[in-house]
């Protein structure tokens, strides 16, 4: 390659922190490029070090406290009822509150003991559906059904050694555990050391080199990626039941459909805020066909089921309680679509109809919705509440809190200023590790959290999703993942390195491969203005890992990508920088409202590659034939009433609805102004 890689440029560059103190002063005020809009603001650079206060939570300690202190009541009144009851039965019963199928090694017989290996073989399925669905009912059924069992099928007499072994097994259990939880905290703070000594270089030399968007009015897309752009239109255009675009495995993790379509919103959104603002037509359509999709039955019903074992109840509001993955996903969903369009068909009293079960129906709006979000998070002691019943995942999290971002500026609310120090501190302490990695997620109940889970794809989500609202958290993490994850070869091949876990996995369809995270790394590259790693990831993908085919509508697809990572490519192959901190905060300019707007396309027939007024008045267009070329009609609104217009040869004057139709020949790309005609 003629330049040198961008990591390798930053790695050459990176001091000791002493050194970044002496560079930058005191007080290490960031000079910012000429465009550097990650945040939209300066702040000091030490605020991208990684705080002494990470994995320090008072809540999270609280809550992990009163579950130890549980556990250690029920050893004590498990042990004394096992040496001090006279019924074996109930001595049975009392060893086994000390961990699932311990009353089996009091019975030691050997179907007993086969009884135990079963129940021990069981604890990793059992926590994984407590962990995937919620499902508290999971865990206390094979606790309880143990105890029953293993009660069932004692004799007159116990092993009366049994106390001592069950006792044995739990304390060197709690040994290990606190002794590699001591070594991994010990590692962390080494970790974090290692990270503040290059972090305010590495985000420095990010903000230095980013590559300035295009100026606005002047991006176009070109066919080919038209093409991807028309796979996720086709999706949210299809019929309410028509699952054909989805992945359909479950409804409860990863591949959920809700996700699906959450996705597809958000990525119409951005290509309609930097490419088509006055265009709306099938593309508000097809965002609302996903919205509107994402409410009915098949998608909603799981919340019965997660709601019946994870909180034993029979009140399924999606919305109310709990549930950020379809509260804080529909929120940002909705109210990117009225940032994008203006159009406030949401905001009416109880225009979005949840569907659990036929006879279940929840009627919220955006401003509802709004109000459940931020009550949820300003209730909850960790300051972020759950998806499933139980866990609190960090990352929907951070969906939300975007959700309410835009909420807030198409709503006139301040939820998100009123949340963002606790928000802050509870992203640093209850749900980040001692070296600054964020969590995934973290048990409402116990307070504990499952390690291992993901890397990468734990720093890719805050380098996006926090730009709008924490930007020193979204550098910090861009940085890491460029210092830690992305590798530069001799040959000039850009390498992922240090994936752990979920890393390795579509979570879209759960299948080997790193898809996923390859293209959540190119759309961090992006939105950060670095089009170098984010054309060489997209590259990998296109050319050599997921090739690309044509369906048999004429829209691009990667073979083998889950839709969820198809629909999250697009954020690379349309983004710039800074993109999602504009569509959130700023949206299209005012004067593309003024404009008339491109309502009336055939789909797929007429594909639309641009559409943007730059004075009010004028909109400039650039269209290409979805099939055939031929003579197309296109119908615009929001004219002035009585005014003519010209588009191309034609001119037609607006109706007392401010419409008016036009016919247009278009072969290949064709390039043409609507313009207000002096009469």
């Amino acid at each position: 390659m003629d330049a040198m890689p961008a990591t390798t440029t930053a790695t050459a560059a990176l001091t000791s922190r002493t050194d970044a103190t002496e560079k930058f002063g005191d007080e290490n005020f960031f000079p910012l490029s000429e465009y550097a809009p990650i945040g939209g603001f300066q702040w000091k650079g030490k605020d991208v070090l990684i705080s002494d206060q990470c994995g320090k939570g008072y809540a999270k300690r609280y809550y992990q406290t009163r579950s130890l202190v549980q556990y250690a009541l029920l050893f004590i009144v498990g042990l004394a009822t096992f040496y001090k009851a006279d019924d074996t039965r109930v001595r049975t019963a009392g060893l086994s509150l000390l961990f699932p199928g311990a009353g089996f090694v009091a019975v030691c017989t050997f179907p007993s003991i086969f009884a135990l290996l079963l129940t021990l073989a069981s604890v990793p399925l059992v926590l994984f559906m407590w962990f995937g669905c919620g499902g508290l009912a999971f865990p206390i059924s094979l606790w309880l059904g143990s105890s029953l069992a293993a009660t069932f099928l004692v004799r007159d007499t116990v092993f009366e050694s049994a106390g001592v072994v069950v006792t044995a097994w739990c304390l060197l259990g709690l040994a290990y555990i606190t002794w590699k939880t001591q070594v991994a905290n010990r590692n962390a703070r080494t970790k974090r050391d290692e990270r503040n000594a290059f972090l305010m270089n590495a985000v420095q030399e990010n903000q230095v080199n980013a590559q300035a968007p295009p100026a606005p009015g002047s991006r176009e897309a070109d066919e080919r990626t038209l093409r991807f752009v028309q796979w996720i239109l086709e999706m949210g255009l299809a019929p309410k039941d028509d699952f054909s675009y989805h992945d359909v495995i479950d409804q409860f993790q990863t591949s959920a459909i809700r996700y699906q379509l959450y996705q597809g919103v958000y990525e119409l959104a951005g290509f309609q805020n930097n490419y088509c603002p006055n265009f709306h037509g099938y593309l508000s359509q097809a965002e609302r066909g996903l919205v509107e999709k994402s409410m009915t039955r098949p998608v909603m019903n799981f919340w019965k089921w997660e709601s019946l074992l994870g909180k034993f109840t029979l009140d399924w509001d999606p919305i109310k309680e709990d549930n950020i993955m379809v509260s804080g996903y529909i929120l940002l969903a909705v109210a990117l679509y009225q940032i994008t369009t203006r159009d406030d068909r949401y905001s009416t009293k109880g225009s979005m109809e949840f569907v659990v079960t036929e006879n279940c129906r929840y009627k919220y709006d955006l401003p509802s919705i709004a109000d459940a979000v931020f009550r949820n998070m300003d209730q909850n002691p960790y300051s972020m509440y759950p998806c499933e019943p139980n866990w609190i995942y960090t990352l929907c999290n951070l969906v939300g809190m975007g959700g309410l971002v835009a909420s807030d500026k198409v709503l006139g609310n301040d939820y998100g200023d009123r949340l963002k120090d606790r928000f802050k501190a509870a992203l640093t302490t209850e749900f980040s590790n001692v070296d600054g990695t964020i969590l995934p997620i973290r048990s409402e109940i116990t307070g504990f959290t499952i390690p291992g889970l993901a890397g990468a794809i734990s720093d890719a989500m805050p380098s996006v999703y926090c730009g709008p609202y924490l930007p020193h958290l979204a550098h910090r993490h861009w940085a890491l993942m460029k210092k830690e994850n992305l590798h530069w070869t001799e040959d000039g091949r850009l390498e992922l390195i240090n994936l752990v876990g979920a890393d390795n996995l579509d979570p879209g369809n759960y299948k080997s491969g790193r898809g996923y995270v390859t293209l959540a790394i190119a759309g961090v590259a992006s939105e950060f203005g670095d089009y170098e790693i984010r054309d060489e990831l997209l590259r990998q993908i296109d050319e050599e890992d997921y090739p690309v085919y044509e369906t048999r509508t004429g829209a691009l697809k990667n073979k083998g990508l889950s839709t969820i990572s198809q629909a999250s490519a697009l954020r690379s192959r349309l983004g710039a920088h800074g993109d999602w901190i504009r569509l959130l905060k700023e949206g299209p300019p005012d004067h593309c409202f003024r404009a008339p707007i491109l309502d009336h396309v055939p789909f797929p027939d007429v594909l639309v590659a641009k559409a943007y007024s730059h004075d009010g008045e004028s909109v400039e267009l650039v269209l290409y034939n979805g099939r055939g070329s031929g003579r197309f009609t296109l119908g615009f609104k929001n004219m002035e009433q009585g005014k003519m217009y010209r588009l191309g040869t034609e001119t037609a004057v607006a109706d007392s609805m401010g419409e008016a139709s036009f016919s247009v020949i278009i072969n290949g790309r064709t390039a043409v102004w609507l313009e207000p005609v002096s009469q």
